[in-house]
């Protein structure tokens, strides 16, 4: 996958309130120096942009008129981010490395993959490593933290230090991990999905989804939801 940190002209694959979110934020920290030529929207496409005055165009005609712009993925959904991502790179595109290295908040040390974004609010401790595509909108990351490839960090969630997030990871907004040590590594398996405000201090296998504090599995929160409302049996699910 081929990416640079280094660039002054952009496209954006994304139109949307996220996508503008994304811009928005990082404009606090490229503050001018980055233009955006093209918003790339594949289900509606063929206008000017009311918010940017830019134009909103189809992944072919990015190929046709802006191949040798670099790409800045901002899809939210990290499914969907993987299968953009792949197009792209079928296609020669090179991808956006947005991160703010030098900001004094953030670890010299730390490692970007390609395609990642890392909003500028965001506070990195040392000995983390973010992978390919991820999408880092949270408050913080503590020290010895992995982010898995195309996984995404929501606004105001929060890492504390000794983590491993897998692959195609959802943190909703406000939602933590913590508990993790050097021996005892706090876990968040591939395609996890941690619910918003959810306070994670055990291990979370692949494919769950938690949601509460403590977070545990939808499941086991509809059925204690049940036993508190005097259900019994599939009563309480």
């Amino acid at each position: 996958m081929k990416s640079t940190t280094d660039f002054d002209e952009i496209t954006v694959f994304g139109a949307r309130g996220h996508s503008l979110m994304i811009l928005r934020g990082l404009e606090e920290y490229w503050r001018g120096r980055v233009r955006v030529r093209a918003l790339i929207d594949d289900i509606e496409n063929g206008f000017v942009h009311p918010g940017l005055g830019v134009p909103v165009i189809s992944s072919a005609a990015r190929l046709r008129d802006h191949a040798a712009l670099p790409v800045l993925l901002t899809v939210s959904n990290p499914g969907l981010r993987r299968r953009v991502a792949g197009g792209l790179r079928e296609e020669g595109a090179t991808l956006a490395t947005a991160c703010c290295p030098d900001l004094p908040h953030v670890d010299p040390d730390v490692q970007f993959g390609p395609g990642s974004i890392t909003m500028p609010w965001t506070r990195i401790g040392p000995a983390v490593r973010i992978g390919a595509c991820a999408m880092i909108l949270s408050s913080s990351i503590g020290h010895d933290v992995e982010i898995g490839d195309f996984s995404t960090l929501a606004i105001e969630s929060a890492l504390a230090g000794h983590v491993r997030i897998g692959e195609s990871v959802n943190i909703a907004p406000r939602g933590a991990v913590m508990n993790g040590s050097r021996r005892r590594v706090m876990e968040i398996g591939d395609g996890a999905e941690i619910g918003g405000g959810a306070i994670v201090i055990g291990k979370v296998a692949a494919g769950a989804r938690m949601i509460g504090n403590p977070a545990m599995p939808i499941r086991d929160w509809v059925r204690l939801r049940g036993l508190l409302r005097g259900e019994t049996g599939s009563e309480a699910l």
